[in-house]
């Protein structure tokens, strides 16, 4: 896997204008998989299955107005899935990192904030000590069981556990749906050992240096509406979940000026593996 770390958005300028060359030729292979059908198959090599496998894509959540030509573009991010494990671009790319790049061991303490996708029964068939959960409001109490689900409940900005217990904290598209995001980074922050690591991935605007405030709770604890209101697929929740934030370079000092050492955005492309969309991006925070 071919990774390339940035920490900034100069850093970022500077390496997207040396690769456009290379973007362009992305760019053209990406197009040359392209049909005018409602969706497409590609040949590859999953990680996660460690073998050869067909690649479907569709274009669910793809925007309506972005063509190339009369063929349309999909949302390669979310929807290059596997014919075997089920799990999408930016999900394989992430367990890669984390078992490539981090070095996660077996025995590894991991928490990730998710327990009711394909995701978690892949971490939870491997990792030995694996901890999940969804938030399920007051029907539960924070770090406590739902008897008929199985599911445990945490919020992200109250977790439940002690503190400097875990190696790993995983988190994919969450952070976003949190109106006081913040203070979840800093949760996250506690409850890792030292040198513990949180990866995540947002939704991230790369050539933007602040975040974009798409909601807010207002004095009197109402959402208030900043732009046209995006949801996001919850699997918990039919009806989805609303995105507070797309994040921009801003988002990366926050969570250093909070107390975390190492923080960085990590790209990559590869059409053999399936990471298609110019480049897919993740992040790392290092305690």
């Amino acid at each position: 896997m071919d990774v390339t770390s940035i920490e900034n958005i100069a850093e970022y300028i500077n390496f997207s204008e040396s690769m456009l060359g290379e973007y362009k030729q992305r760019r053209s292979a990406e197009i040359a998989l392209l049909t005018n059908d409602v969706s497409l198959v590609t040949e590859g090599y999953c990680f996660v299955c460690s073998k050869k496998v067909i690649f479907h894509t569709d274009f669910l959540y793809s925007d309506p107005n972005n063509f190339v030509g009369n063929k349309r573009i999909p949302n390669w991010r979310e929807r290059v899935v596997c014919s075997g494990c089920k799990l999408n671009n930016r999900i394989r790319g992430s367990i890669q990192f984390l078992e490539e790049k981090l070095k996660a061991r077996l025995n590894d303490k991991i928490y990730i904030t998710e327990q009711s996708t394909p995701l978690y029964s892949y971490l939870q068939n491997k990792y030995t000590r694996l901890y999940g959960s969804e938030y399920l409001g007051d029907k539960v109490p924070l770090g406590k069981i739902d008897l008929t689900t199985g599911i445990r409940n945490e919020s992200i900005t109250k977790l439940s556990f002690k503190s400097e217990f875990f190696d790993f904290i995983l988190s994919f598209d969450v952070f976003e749906h949190i109106p006081e995001y913040t203070l979840a980074f800093a949760e996250c922050l506690r409850c890792l050992k030292q040198r513990g690591t949180l990866l995540f991935t947002v939704p991230f605007s790369k050539f933007d240096k602040n975040n974009l405030v798409r909601a807010k709770i207002d004095e009197n604890g109402e959402i208030e509406h900043i732009l046209e209101p995006e949801y996001h697929g919850d699997p918990i929740n039919k009806e989805g979940c609303l995105c507070f934030y797309h994040f921009g370079w801003e988002m990366l000092e926050q969570v250093r000026q909070l107390g975390f050492t190492t923080v960085k955005a990590h790209l990559f492309w590869s059409k053999k593996l399936g990471y298609l969309g110019d480049e897919q991006i993740l992040f790392s925070a290092q305690k």
